[in-house]
């Protein structure tokens, strides 16, 4: 599972080398100023996502890569018994980062944290 990191003025997502080549994305840094909020939403799996280019895509075990969806292009990184986390951004090549993590209300709440005082 990739890890999400918050720093004073990054929100970094560090892949492991399996999970880079799965998804074909290097570990991300997006400025937290770009960040526009978090949220759990377990809508976001399977063709709901959209259509990957490039990436892997394993029904039920694996979602990893660049979807499109209605314009909007996303990194997803979903893997079994995750639950989806959704970041929203701004002026970023990704609209969104959706990962698969323990437990995603907490981690949106995290995220939501760091980014109130930008």
């Amino acid at each position: 599972m990739p890890v999400l990191e918050l720093t004073k003025d990054e929100l970094v997502v560090h892949l492991k080398a399996w999970e880079a080549l799965a998804s074909l994305q290097r570990s991300i840094r997006i400025p937290l100023a770009n960040v526009r909020g978090a949220s759990e939403d377990e809508g976001f799996r399977g063709r709901a996502l959209g259509l990957r280019a490039p990436g892997t895509g394993l029904p039920g075990i694996l979602h990893a890569g660049t979807y499109y969806k209605d314009g909007d292009r996303q990194f997803v990184f979903i893997g079994p018994k995750t639950h989806p986390v959704v970041i929203e951004l701004a002026n970023e090549k990704w609209s969104r980062i959706v990962l698969g993590v323990e437990d995603a209300r907490r981690t949106a709440a995290e995220v939501s944290h760091a980014i109130a005082p930008h």
